[in-house]
């Protein structure tokens, strides 16, 4: 036993100098900000949702810090009952709304508050915009969350950042990129039906029992950085590397998402999916409104729609051998306009912008030029074009809480 004392001393030394090791790195680690926690969690409402509380770097597109508030939304706590004499407005929309590409300043809802609040027709009222959106969210998903997420805050208007690039097939499930969230089918009678048959499921079983592994790293910076290095991402923040690029007229790199968008449905499965996603629109407009939220839609159109120059729009029409290049943003503000639902299509603003700047408004590398989200210049314009419009309406008296 004594011959074995030194061997196991030597073992105690070893083990405790690794474990001072892990813990000098991950002190190191948390001195420098170097978090890179897992931002979704299954929700057993919506099929996912951000974790509340957390905070850190995402590399989505672009590296930017990323702020989810304790109710699991993105940026600082907000109260739940706004200030007297403030005019609230809730965004909701998918990543185009979220903007977890860009910091909160330069994302969409942070455009429209910096712009909003220069609106002379609010007097000293102040503006409040809250950020709802969340990445990959549908129609349906939007229509449940207004519901049981959003009306809590009370808000004096909701705004949904509709996105016309994937939206209409986030509502079916057959053209669904991700299944495992609640759903609304039609009715033989014309009506929708709840299916949250989701919970149900093997896959969604799996990631609730499997949770328990994504709190643990979100516990620890250096299983943070295990996990970027195990995915082959950046374990360090960087800068962008080039987000201000001109148009010059070369062959464009994106492609639609979905083709099918850009003419009128030729099938049962995409005729379903836009009759339930304009269903869902309506009820979501009378929902608000007989709550006594104000329901207004801004579509955001699909990157190619906004490439710079009618020369580089007309070959990717041709490219891709696509219809109508408008028909998904004309067909939502058309049918809006039919149902008495308040509407401002960025289209034209993003359009303009790139038209005469020669530059593009979506993606962040030179690489890709025009593919992605948008970026700080794209949010810029889409932000100050919705501030004039809703700074209009407030002209014209929208009720503040």
């Amino acid at each position: 036993m004594r011959a074995l004392r030194p061997w196991l001393a030597n073992v105690a030394l070893v083990v405790v100098s690794l474990l001072a090791g892990l813990i000098l790195i991950e002190m190191f680690l948390r001195l420098l900000g170097w978090s890179y926690p897992v931002f979704a969690r299954p929700d057993p409402d919506l099929g996912w949702s951000f974790r509340p509380g957390v905070s850190g770097w995402s590399v989505h597109e672009n590296t930017a810090y990323v702020r989810i508030n304790r109710f699991g939304f993105r940026g600082e706590d907000w109260s739940e009952q706004p200030a007297t004499d403030t005019l609230r407005v809730a965004v909701l929309g998918d990543s185009y709304a979220d903007s977890s590409n860009l910091s909160e300043e330069k994302s969409l809802t942070g455009q429209i508050q910096a712009h909003l609040s220069e609106c002379p027709s609010l007097g000293t009222r102040r503006v409040e915009v809250l950020n709802f959106g969340v990445s990959g969210y549908g129609t349906g998903q939007h229509y449940l969350q207004l519901q049981h997420r959003v009306a809590a805050f009370h808000p004096s208007m909701v705004l949904l950042a509709f996105y016309a690039g994937n939206d209409v097939p986030d509502n079916i499930r057959p053209l669904s990129v991700l299944t495992e969230k609640p759903y609304f089918t039609l009715l033989p009678s014309g009506g929708l039906r709840y299916d949250g048959s989701f919970r149900d499921s093997d896959a969604f079983r799996a990631e609730v029992r499997s949770d328990w592994q994504r709190r643990l790293v979100n516990a620890s910076y250096l299983l943070q950085a295990v996990k970027q290095a195990y995915l082959g991402k950046p374990i360090m923040p960087s800068p962008l590397k080039s987000q201000i690029f001109k148009a010059t007229g070369a062959d464009p790199t994106p492609a639609p998402q979905n083709p099918p968008l850009f003419e009128p449905p030729f099938d049962d499965t995409w005729r379903a999916a836009w009759n339930i996603t304009e269903k869902l629109l309506v009820l979501m407009h009378d929902w608000a409104q007989a709550h006594g939220m104000e329901f207004r839609l801004t579509i955001i159109p699909d990157p190619i729609e906004g490439l710079p120059g009618e020369a580089i729009r007309r070959a990717t029409v041709a490219k891709n051998h696509l219809a109508d290049l408008d028909y998904p943003v004309t067909r939502v503000a058309d049918f809006a306009a039919r149902n008495g639902i308040a509407t401002l299509s960025l289209l034209e603003p993003l359009r303009a912008f790139a038209d005469r700047e020669h530059q593009f408004t979506y993606g962040f590398y030179a690489a890709k030029p025009g593919d992605g989200h948008l970026n700080a210049f794209g949010n810029e314009v889409a932000g100050r074009a919705i501030a004039t419009w809703l700074c209009a309406a407030a002209a014209k008296g929208i009720r503040p809480n």
